[in-house]
């Protein structure tokens, strides 16, 4: 590699360190690579305008998730030193790619992003358990992600999408989970942790749990067999579940009760290539009830269809459900 291509590889990468989650050690390395040469600055220069020109890509996506991108970043600027056949002809060419590397993003890995800020995430379709450092275990469901944090004084795990079922061994260091807007707190405990569309919810399989939301507006203690859901709204009331049906999905069954059919699907989503897009929004507000294997997403879907009676209409990947 020239000396030119490996200073731009080295800005590639410093730009996405410095977009992520910089130490004080990082940022003093970076001020010393970016001040030894004029060369540096200008390579350094070039990789913030080609991130700037992506547009409404970069706009939806936060600054520290841009390692995602990395790689796509050298495709686009390998292509732009490719303008044999001008600006108008090279401006197409990285809009295709743009569509298409979207388009991918959109339909096969949606929580690509997120994924770099987890610590542990299953991919579509996959239960996995996980033993921490503490002895405490985590059952993850099909399609979701979460980040560990054990310390002295805190043992913390933050849900960041998805299903998970925690059995914490006691000890006098808190366990808390943290989802969105609130946390739940444990000491010793076996729970279940659920980030829905709209709201999370927190189940007590035994023992003793606090929910709070993080701003202080409200808290609740949760007893065995019980649920609380929390969201934009507030914390709502506990009140009594069936712990087989709720905690189904770990035998590989989802047993749903006057639940948004929008979440339903999300659910089935979990389970399947592709995207499921539901067209109208009266009809994912639609509540259903249900009892269907996970295991086959395809049969999932076929047959949550047969019983609310919705249209599903396959477009490649990308599965329409209509009224």
């Amino acid at each position: 590699m020239s000396d030119e291509g490996q200073i731009e590889k080295q800005a590639i990468a410093w730009f996405t360190r410095m977009n992520g989650r910089p130490s004080p050690a990082d940022r003093e390395d970076f001020a010393r690579w970016l001040g030894a040469s004029v060369a540096h600055e200008q390579h350094y220069a070039n990789v913030q305008r080609l991130w700037t020109d992506l547009g409404p890509l970069s706009d939806a996506v936060e600054r520290r998730e841009a390692a995602a991108l990395a790689s796509p970043l050298q495709k686009i600027e390998e292509l732009r030193r490719q303008r044999s056949r001008g600006k108008l002809a090279a401006g197409a060419v990285l809009g295709l790619v743009l569509c298409l590397m979207t388009g991918w993003l959109w339909l096969e890995r949606p929580h690509l992003l997120q994924d770099w800020q987890a610590d542990y995430a299953t991919a579509r379709g996959e239960q996995r358990s996980l033993t921490l450092a503490d002895g405490s275990t985590v059952l993850l469901d099909a399609d979701s992600a979460v980040a560990v944090d054990l310390k002295a004084t805190e043992r913390r795990v933050e849900l960041i999408r998805g299903t998970a079922f925690f059995s914490v061994i006691p000890g006098q260091t808190p366990f808390t989970v943290a989802a969105r807007n609130g946390e739940a707190r444990v000491l010793g405990t076996r729970f279940e942790v659920a980030a829905e569309d709209r709201e999370v919810s927190v189940t007590l399989d035994s023992g003793s749990v606090e929910v709070a939301l993080r701003d202080g507006a409200g808290s609740l203690v949760l007893k065995p067999g019980e649920s609380v859901a929390y969201g934009a709204a507030g914390l709502g009331s506990a009140h009594a579940v069936d712990l087989a049906e709720a905690t189904a999905w770990r035998q590989g069954r989802y047993i749903f009760t006057n639940v948004r059919l929008a979440d339903v699907l999300e659910r089935i989503g979990r389970y399947r290539g592709g995207r499921i897009l539901v067209t109208s929004g009266a009809l994912g507000e639609r509540r259903v009830s249900g009892n269907i294997a996970l295991r086959d997403g395809n049969a999932a879907l076929a047959a949550v269809q047969s019983t609310v009676g919705f249209q599903v209409t396959a477009l490649g990947r990308l599965t329409l459900v209509s009224p």
